[in-house]
Parts: structure tokens; C-alpha cells; sequence
């Protein structure tokens, strides 16, 4: 509850706000449910740990022994009494303790689960983000060649009142002007989409642009692998709960005394008793036990593995993929976008004097905008490699 009361102030907060800022974005996921339900599962565990190591409370017993069913009283037989007594489980062996440790680092191994979940939810974010800027910048687009061709049309239509070029080029064009404006429609739709996965994320639908920590995709940061830390404590706990069910062939004493309170009509006095018993290794249980932790232990062993292995190939897979878009942008940068700018610009001025068809105008227009599309793609999927490259590494992603 202590917990809960600042973050909900701060969250009422930043609901009278138009925007977060990254930094409070990032507080927010830290509180996110996701994040907090592992929380409360590993403290609930944590906290059975100490059962686990218990022996367990002692019992104490109360009896009313060998009264005669014909008369009720205590002075009527010898053995008549009212018996008190307590007993008591001894382990002879560390189990309890292994299982204590057992709880403990399952306990842990959610912990840090805990931590892998905000740092996947820091990359949803980030996602968020970057795909917000790709669907920003393809509106920037449209939008700038709307305004192009809505100066192309106006020369067109001058043209065709010269009578210098057809009404299908007039018309053609006036499709263009539509599929652009269409496009355009779409975009706006793909970006209130956006803000609705932000709100779910951080409660508000709009980070400040300013405040996004951009060049933190291309620094490296502390390695701090959560999932690898969790399958190594789940390892540890499936160890010790092998050592536990190791030593469970080994059974627990019960030691037990007992004080008869007798009328003590033969003058001996009270009797006391004490006993120790143990059950027999004679089912099946315990070594059904210690199987069935030998293959938890090595299936966790095994699944480990397998995540160092996959995440061995997904780094190198990433890396690779990072250095392809790299060339790519860098080409498209230097080069592409300069000749598609130049042939646009070149076959504009001869469409005006009649050099060039409409057709290749809109041809070199489509073929610009597609490049210019492209470049805000491939910029968009390289920081989402990035992105997915340091989740990935273990690296924080908190800005």
C-alpha cells in the first residue's frame, strides 16, 4: 500500500499533463502490473521459504487413559490417569534447509523476471516510439509531395487550356493528387493506433519528442541479463531440491514424551513415557521424489542451454541484419535519393515545356516517394534492431 499511494499520485499527475516526459514514461512502466504481480509472486514465495525450512510446530496431546467404563473415577485402577503429552519432529539431515533455499532462489529467479518484464515492456516502448516516428515521417512525406503535385495539377491544367497536353494527363494526375490524400488518411489512422498502445503502456497517449534519449540506441550500457539470471537461480533451486529429496531417505525422528498424573493408589507416584518413531522407506514415494527432481533439475539445466544457444545465433542474426540496413541507408543517403530528386526535378522542368509525358512525371514522383518511404523504413527497422539487439544483450534500455 506504501508503494502504491506515491504512484498513484504521480500517475494523477501526469494525467493532467498533455504530454510525459521519457524519464517519467520509464517510472510508470517500473509500476506497471505486469511487473508488480511477478513482484508479489516472489515475495509470496519468499515467504513459504520459511515454512519449507520449518520442522514444523511441536504437538501437545491431553488423554484420559484407562478408566474403568463402569465407574468414571480415578481411583478405581492403578494405570488410571489423565496423560500429557508432547512430541516433536527431528530431521536428522539438512533437507529442511535445502528446501529453504530452494523457495529462496525461486523466489529470486521471479525477481528477476521481474526485472527482464520492465525491461521488455521498456522495449515496447521503445517500439512504440520508434514506429511513431516511422508513421511521422511517411506523413511528412505525402504530405510535401500533396503539395508537389497540387503545383504539377495547376501546371497541368494551363497546359490543357493551351491545349499542350491531354485531359487524361489532367485526370491522371487529379488520381495521383486522390491516392496521395488516401494515403495519407491511412497514416493518420496507423498513428492514433500508435497512441492507443502508448496509453495502455504509460496512461498518456504522447511522449515529449524532446526528452527521447535517441543516441542511448547506439552507446553500449552494463550488461545486466535477467532472464539468463532467472534460469540460473531456478537451476540452483531445482539443485537443492534434489539434495533435499536426496536426503529424504534418510527419515524424521518423532520424539515424544508423556506425564501420566495418576490417584496414585499403589504409591508409586506419576508415570512419564517417552518414545521416538520413524516410518519405513518401504512405498514408492521418495524415490518417485528424487526422479522426479533429477529430471526438473535437468530439463532446467537444458533450458538454459537452449536460451544461451538461440540467444548466441539471435545476436549474431541481428548484428548482421543491423550492418545490411546500415549499407543500405548509407547508400540510399549518398546517392539514391539524390538521383531520384534530380530526375524528378529535370523531367518536372521538361514536363513544363513539353519535353516529357505525364507519365514519366508521375513515374519519377512515385519512384521518389518510394525512396524516400524506404529510407524512413529502413531507418525505423535499424533502431529496432538496435533495440532488440540491447533487450537481447541484457543492456538497460531506461534511457
Amino acid at each position: 500500500m506504501k508503494t502504491l499511494v506515491p504512484f498513484l499520485f504521480f500517475f494523477s499527475f501526469t494525467q493532467m499533463k498533455a504530454s510525459v516526459t521519457f524519464k517519467e514514461a520509464v517510472k510508470l512502466i517500473k509500476e506497471h502490473e505486469s511487473v508488480l504481480e511477478k513482484k508479489a509472486k516472489s515475495n509470496a514465495i519468499k515467504s513459504m521459504a520459511k515454512t519449507k525450512g520449518s520442522w514444523g510446530d511441536p504437538h501437545f496431546k491431553i488423554a484420559a487413559k484407562n478408566f474403568p467404563l463402569d465407574d468414571l473415577r480415578d481411583d478405581q485402577f492403578p494405570m488410571t490417569g489423565v496423560e500429557l503429552g508432547l512430541s516433536t519432529k527431528v530431521a536428522l539431515t539438512p533437507k529442511y534447509g535445502n528446501l529453504r533455499e530452494a523457495m529462496e532462489s525461486k523466489a529470486q529467479s521471479l525477481q528477476f523476471s521481474a526485472q527482464d518484464q520492465k525491461q521488455a515492456l521498456y522495449k515496447m516502448l521503445w517500439e512504440i516510439l520508434i514506429s511513431e516516428r516511422r508513421i511521422e515521417g511517411e506523413i511528412r512525406i505525402l504530405k510535401e509531395n500533396a503539395q508537389w503535385i497540387a503545383k504539377i495539377l495547376a501546371i497541368s491544367k494551363k497546359l490543357y487550356a493551351n491545349g499542350k497536353t491531354g485531359q487524361q494527363a489532367v485526370l491522371d494526375i487529379e488520381i495521383r493528387k486522390s491516392e496521395i490524400e488516401s494515403s495519407l488518411s491511412t497514416k493518420k489512422f496507423e498513428k492514433a493506433q500508435i497512441k492507443d498502445r502508448l496509453k495502455y503502456l504509460v496512461g498518456q497517449t504522447e511522449v515529449s519528442k524532446s526528452s527521447i534519449p535517441w543516441q542511448g540506441l547506439v552507446t553500449q550500457s552494463q550488461l545486466d541479463d535477467y532472464r539468463d539470471m532467472a534460469f540460473k537461480e531456478n537451476i540452483r533451486a531445482k539443485e537443492k531440491q534434489l539434495s533435499a529429496s536426496k536426503l529424504n531417505y534418510i527419515p524424521d525422528l518423532t520424539v515424544s514424551v508423556a506425564l501420566l498424573k495418576r490417584a496414585n493408589i499403589d504409591g508409586k507416584g506419576d508415570l512419564i513415557s517417552a518414545a521416538i518413531s520413524f516410518p519405513l522407506p518401504f512405498s514408492n514415494d521418495k524415490y518417485a521424489n528424487n526422479e522426479s527432481a533429477i529430471q526438473h533439475k535437468y530439463a532446467a539445466i537444458k533450458e538454459h542451454e537452449h536460451y544461451k544457444r538461440s540467444k548466441e545465433q539471435a545476436v549474431a542474426l541481428m548484428r548482421s541484419q543491423l550492418n545490411s540496413l546500415e549499407s543500405e541507408l548509407s547508400i540510399m543517403n549518398t546517392k539514391t535519393i539524390k538521383f531520384a530528386q534530380n530526375s524528378r526535378r529535370i523531367i518536372a522542368k521538361s514536363y513544363r515545356y513539353g519535353g516529357s509525358t505525364y507519365i514519366e512525371l508521375l513515374q519519377s514522383e512515385l519512384k521518389l516517394q518510394e525512396i524516400l518511404m524506404r529510407k524512413v523504413m529502413l531507418k525505423a527497422l535499424r533502431d529496432q534492431r538496435r533495440v532488440a539487439l540491447k533487450y537481447t544483450l541484457g543492456e538497460n534500455l531506461d534511457g
